[in-house]
């Protein structure tokens, strides 16, 4: 629902009704909220990163991260490259870490480098620097991962996702039902899932590679800060469903990936993609929509 003042699911709890917006951040120069909107043949994407309220509380930066990019190689159709980073809070330079991999990952990827490679090349580079600041006095960091190229074949979105930690690619059906694609690197412990592998940088290559082709629907890279409210809560499943069927203003969409629920107050990413209904329509009044 709507609140006025903020989209929320469930009881949006006290922190999100009373909280000042308060100070900004200790570290100075990076948003509180980033946005972006994009098309590509058969496909409209939406994508957004919201400074959760815990660090809000704290002064903290946003640690989340994402970059979008375009495949475009002879001989292929044109593919999204989506890449979604979580740095790990423990570690105060953790946004660098998300920044830097997201940012790389889509860089490579872009080129035709398959994601085993580019993981590996992003995962040297992040090692390099971690050491480099490290030995200068300067603070750790540790990212999450997951990494998106994706293409339209008639109905199905054709693709290949790799990740590292507990950021999540979600599929989205015709029926509102979600289902986690990147369900491999999770494990459940006492009833709740929890990430199976280490974040970046990693000594073991521990990232997970899958290709895949689902028919309808859309996608959805994210980060935990909403992974885990909508693997845990039928409720934020419904409700993200409803909202998600089409694709929103990216304005509308930038507010309610920042929904309140009690005790989640985590930042926040997610990037959609989605058909580009004003083509499937389009085909469908001509005659050529797909069986």
């Amino acid at each position: 629902m709507n609140d006025g003042n903020f989209y929320s699911i469930g009881d949006p709890g006290r922190a999100a009704r009373e909280m000042p917006d308060g100070p900004p951040p200790a570290l100075i120069g990076l948003a509180d909220v980033e946005l972006s909107m994009a098309s590509l043949p058969g496909m409209v994407i939406r994508a957004a990163s919201s400074r959760g309220l815990h660090h809000r509380a704290r002064r903290l930066v946003r640690q989340d991260a994402y970059a979008l990019g375009r495949r475009a190689l002879d001989g292929e159709p044109q593919h999204a490259v989506v890449t979604v980073c979580d740095g790990v809070g423990s570690l105060e330079c953790s946004h660098y870490a998300a920044a830097l991999v997201s940012q790389r990952l889509a860089t490579h990827a872009a080129t035709g480098i398959d994601w085993w490679r580019a993981f590996a090349f992003a995962n040297e580079e992040l090692t390099k620097t971690v050491a480099e600041w490290e030995a200068a006095g300067r603070g750790g960091m540790a990212t999450t991962a997951v990494a998106v190229t994706v293409r339209r074949d008639g109905d199905v979105w054709a693709g290949e996702a790799a990740w590292v930690g507990d950021s999540t690619l979600w599929h989205l059906g015709d029926d509102l039902r979600w289902t986690l694609i990147s369900a491999s690197s999770l494990r459940d412990e006492g009833g709740y899932h929890s990430s199976g592998v280490r974040p970046m940088p990693t000594q073991d290559a521990s990232w997970t590679w899958c290709s895949f082709r689902i028919r309808g629907g859309a996608l959805f890279a994210m980060t935990d800060g909403v992974g885990n409210p909508l693997m845990w809560s039928p409720q934020v499943r419904a409700t993200l469903a409803d909202w998600w069927a089409r694709s929103p203003d990216p304005f509308t969409f930038a507010a309610q990936i920042g929904f309140a629920k009690k005790t989640h107050m985590d930042d926040r990413t997610v990037v959609g993609i989605w058909p580009d209904w004003k083509d499937e329509d389009a085909g469908q009044e001509n005659g050529s929509g797909n069986s």
